[in-house]
């Protein structure tokens, strides 16, 4: 849907696959790229072993044009996602004095053990976070965009904001409207047969029916212009309203 641009975000954390954290960053991640035009194709979560984060970077680099990381960039000992990025790249892990001005100002004191997140693959860029005392980080990998975040959610989502929207709004130059359809149907079979062929004929618009009752429809509609992107809502509403008993259209900010 998104065209030239796909995204895969890789989870990286013990805790979350042993079931002791649950992830909500890669929901959070997903929304929000989809939201600016991007397809999600893959998530994966894989734990603090570098193997695991090797064979899970390799694949997302290998099929997609973007990837995020979350998780791993603290201080401890299982904390080797810039580690385990820079060996499967076959990159030098080497001291950004930048990064380490960042951290420096997150701190009262010099730092000690924090150093650690100081040191990024060659060729990559921190990415201040006011939120922590990790930095994220920016990496161009043979034309692939590797985007490496706090596992954090108030960090993560503090350094999307500031440093890859920016990034992204100069890659994809798209636009995108949520809408729920609440309609008075009651059997969801019978929704989804009503829209197979809008949905067919309509790629740019990605349809989903919900089992409730009554039944509602998920939307998210993409154009490349605030024009295309009013027409293609009217004309998608009007098709849908001639197939579907609607009770009610919420768009959504």
């Amino acid at each position: 849907m998104s065209g030239k641009y796909t995204v895969c975000i890789v989870v990286i954390g013990s805790e979350i696959t042993k079931g002791i954290i649950q992830d909500t960053n890669s929901h959070w991640i997903a929304n929000r790229v989809t939201n600016m035009g991007l397809e999600v194709k893959r998530i994966i979560a894989v734990p603090d072993e570098a193997p695991e984060i090797a064979w899970a970077l390799k694949n997302c680099l290998e099929s997609t044009s973007i990837v995020f990381t979350t998780g791993g960039l603290g201080f401890t000992s299982d904390d080797i996602t810039l580690k385990a990025i820079a060996e499967t790249l076959g990159l030098k892990l080497v001291l950004s004095i930048e990064a380490l001005e960042m951290i420096k100002n997150r701190l009262s004191r010099e730092p000690s053990y924090q150093v650690k997140a100081a040191y990024l693959p060659e060729g990559a860029k921190p990415l201040y976070n006011r939120v922590g005392i990790s930095p994220g980080v920016y990496l161009v990998y043979h034309s692939k965009h590797l985007f490496v975040l706090p596992g954090v959610p108030s960090e993560m989502k503090a350094i999307f904001e500031d440093h890859v929207v920016p990034v992204l709004s100069n890659l994809v130059k798209s636009y995108s409207k949520r809408i729920i359809i609440k309609t008075r149907h009651a059997s969801e079979a019978e929704v989804d047969n009503r829209v197979r062929d809008i949905r067919e004929k309509y790629p740019w618009a990605y349809i989903k029916t919900h089992a409730k009752n009554p039944v509602e429809v998920s939307i998210l509609v993409l154009a490349e212009s605030p024009r295309e992107l009013e027409e293609r809502i009217h004309l998608l509403i009007e098709k849908l309203r001639e197939n579907l008993e609607v009770s009610s259209i919420e768009y959504v900010e």
